[in-house]
């Protein structure tokens, strides 16, 4: 008898094994898990915005009581303060602000600048809570040595990483258009464009760069007048300057420790005068700069008859620079105008152009 082969009986699949979910409930559950997402996220991002403001405006509130105990005019109209900005940023406004260094010597503050209103602002987002950029391109009144100027400039806008200690980790500062008339008798005060840039670098230098172009000064040096053609220095301050505090105190433990100003490049056209170069300044036991620099000059003896006409370079110092340094008077083969190489240094409170004296040095209070 042959064996039959067993032949399995065939099964229908039950219908949970073949369930699809049908497109519409499976679009719906994604939908609710990126609604609930979404609000989680939303929550959060107004709690940080009002935490963010909270922060802002207290820190104004603590930067002004601060330089108030340091004996500055600071202040702002408290109650016209406002915060505004939700929700893509947060902007706190303060007007009527007054801002004025300590009195002086001559027992006068140096000067005073009031803007009617200046405003600060952040984007409260991990990345960019720490950058806060301040717009003072308002109309603002800025008084100096007795002359007052108001005016506004089409840009003023500084940037900074406001959580440093000491000196921002990063700053910026764009000015273009400033314009500023005099109230009474005086030429207006003006700056084409001004840019600086400033940075902590990994070894605890601070690097900066300013480039300022077409700048009328509230007053210049005399014989000179107060048009500026360009001034573009770039440079560093070694060992760690001002990581913590910049006061009188820490001025004097950076020069203690070496601390120096490496200036990598300078170039100033003012009037007559080209000055190109380098060199290094330092503080010595008073706290007064000192430095020495290597410079290329173009139209130096025109300066300096423009100075001694005016009485900063005394007569007789001027002839012995004309006499010392008329040797070292280089004309191009090309034809153009003549320069002069030659060191300059900076040391007790006055300026030298080789062995010499050409004008004084105010003293600095720090």
């Amino acid at each position: 008898m042959q064996d039959m082969a067993r032949v399995p009986h065939p099964t229908k699949p039950h219908p949970a094994m073949t369930y699809k979910e049908p497109a519409s409930v499976r679009f719906m559950r994604y939908g609710m898990t990126a609604f609930w997402v979404m609000l989680v996220l939303a929550l959060l991002y107004v709690g940080a915005w009002f935490v963010t403001s909270m922060s802002l405006r207290s820190g104004v509130q603590d930067w002004f009581a601060a330089r108030q105990a340091e004996g500055y005019i600071a202040k702002y109209d408290d109650k016209r303060a406002r915060i505004s900005g939700f929700p893509f940023s947060v902007k706190a406004t303060i007007k009527d602000v007054t801002l004025a260094p300590p009195v002086g010597p001559s027992g006068e503050r140096p000067w005073v600048w009031a803007p009617k209103h200046v405003t600060f602002s952040i984007t409260p987002l991990p990345w960019s809570v720490s950058t806060l950029t301040v717009d003072l391109s308002a109309r603002q009144v800025l008084t100096v040595n007795r002359s007052t100027y108001s005016g506004k400039a089409k840009t003023f806008a500084l940037t900074l990483d406001w959580m440093s200690d000491g000196l921002p980790a990063d700053l910026r500062l764009l000015i273009e258009g400033l314009s500023l008339n005099a109230q009474k008798q005086g030429a207006p005060v003006s700056i084409d464009k001004l840019t600086l840039q400033a940075s902590r670098l990994s070894n605890g230098d601070y690097d900066f760069d300013l480039n300022t172009t077409r700048a009328s000064l509230p007053s210049g040096l005399a014989g000179m007048g107060r048009r500026v053609d360009e001034i573009i220095i770039r440079g560093l301050f070694n060992q760690n300057f001002a990581q913590n505090s910049l006061d009188r105190v820490q001025l004097g433990q950076w020069r203690d420790a070496g601390g120096t100003v490496e200036i990598n490049r300078i170039q100033v056209a003012y009037g007559p005068l080209l000055v190109q170069g380098n060199g290094t300044l330092a503080l010595d036991g008073g706290l007064q700069p000192v430095g020495a620099f290597s410079a290329r000059i173009q139209g130096f003896f025109e300066t300096l008859e423009a100075l001694r006409r005016a009485r900063v370079v005394r007569g007789p110092d001027a002839s012995m620079a004309k006499v010392v340094l008329g040797m070292l008077l280089k004309y191009p083969e090309n034809g153009g105008q003549p320069s002069i190489s030659l060191p300059i240094s900076i040391q007790d409170q006055a300026v030298f152009a080789g062995p010499v004296r050409l004008i004084n040095i105010p003293t600095q209070n720090w």
